[in-house]
């Protein structure tokens, strides 16, 4: 009996998860401890002692949670509110396509490992914070540590995919996407589209191989496809610059303005650089303390 290619490819993920998942754990833990450290967390409603706020009371609510001395003054009923108790779900989803996998001379890190590696600091941040933790499509939500690994595990085992997949999520919850962002615009218009419109606060994070940006090479030089079997032999390298350096900016300000249409953020990151910069972008805008537009890094 033959295996197919599918079973074939998560095979080999899985075997991938098994030796990569530690060490990416203590990783991203540590990453995003760095951020911790002078940080104070989000206020918002949770399980906490201190007062929030109150709101009408609902359907599924608790009577035993009636503030009655609150609604003794209105003619509705009041819910009081702690600390952290409305809590939201961060939905996870770095892209895993072969693309991803590229790592030039000039990266510390391919972009596959910089969207696994940011991906899992901010849920690590989100689960400190009270929070629950998802992968689009696939594992969660989890709501403690002791659940990060099984997430991180189905991340590294997703099939290759350069965009999301689509799936129903409450308003409540927020969306990180990991990809280069590199597809035609109306294939990420399509994919994205459907997922803003059920009004979740969506992130959007490009991580580009600098290589990618700048094209730097000279002289005969061949490319190959990495999505595709494409193969592209140029004499000169140097004479494509100029236009490729042009043509990815403008791949780059369409994506943005796309965010910037559905009410996503847009966040740059290179994999040359420093991931805490970029993760306290992150943790920033998800937290609402940013503005929409980001903060490249």
């Amino acid at each position: 009996m033959r295996a197919t290619a599918h079973s074939l490819h998560q095979a080999r993920a899985a075997e991938q998860a098994a030796g990569d998942l530690p060490a990416l754990l203590v990783a991203a833990e540590r990453l995003a401890q760095a951020i911790m450290l002078g940080q104070h967390g989000r206020r918002r409603a949770g399980p906490g002692d201190a007062f929030w706020q109150f709101r009408p009371y609902g359907f599924g609510d608790s009577t035993q949670r009636i503030d009655w001395r609150r609604s003794a003054r209105a003619a509705r009923l009041f819910i009081r509110e702690n600390e952290w108790e409305a809590a939201n779900t961060l939905w996870l989803w770095p892209a895993s396509s072969p693309r991803m996998d590229y790592a030039s001379h000039l990266a510390r890190d391919s972009k596959r490992q910089r969207a696994l590696l940011l991906s899992l600091a901010a849920g690590f941040l989100a689960l400190e914070g009270h929070e629950r933790l998802g992968l689009l499509g696939g594992e969660g939500p989890v709501i403690s540590r002791a659940g990060l690994p099984r997430v991180a595990s189905a991340m590294l085992a997703a099939p290759p995919a350069p965009l999301p997949p689509q799936a129903r999520l409450s308003r409540a919850s927020a969306l990180l996407i990991a990809a280069d962002f590199l597809d035609p615009l109306p294939a990420i218009e399509a994919a994205l589209t459907p997922l803003a419109a059920q009004g979740v606060k969506g992130h959007l994070l490009q991580i580009t191989d600098p290589a990618e940006e700048t094209l730097p090479f000279d002289g005969r030089t061949e490319f190959l496809g990495l999505d595709t079997p494409q193969r592209l032999l140029a004499g000169r390298a140097e004479a494509l610059r100029a236009a490729y350096v042009a043509k990815f900016a403008e791949q780059r300000d369409a994506v943005r303005a796309l965010a910037r249409r559905l009410g996503f953020s847009f966040t740059l990151h290179h994999t040359d650089r420093a991931p805490a910069v970029t993760l306290l972008a992150l943790h920033g805008l998800i937290g609402q303390r940013l503005p929409a537009a980001g903060v490249p890094a």
